[in-house]
């Protein structure tokens, strides 16, 4: 398993199943499949979005404090 810290160069989590931990210490674990930049967004905050079986989630950028590849 690799870690990564810091949201810098996010083309090396496509498609790739990772796993989340938020600054209020929620973790998230699906692949990697959307980035979407600030001026995109509602409210203009970058974000990033998983993929799990039952669902998308949207992640802030700002509160995303680890990124780890799984596979």
């Amino acid at each position: 398993m690799n870690k990564y810290t810091g949201l810098e160069n996010l083309k090396k989590y496509s498609n790739k199943k990772i796993r989340v931990t938020t600054k209020n210490q929620n973790v998230f674990t699906g692949v990697y499949s959307i980035y979407t930049p600030a001026g995109d967004n509602d409210p203009e905050i970058e974000s990033i979005s998983l993929e799990t079986p039952e669902r998308y989630y949207d992640i802030n950028t700002p509160n995303i404090i680890k990124i780890e590849i799984l596979d």
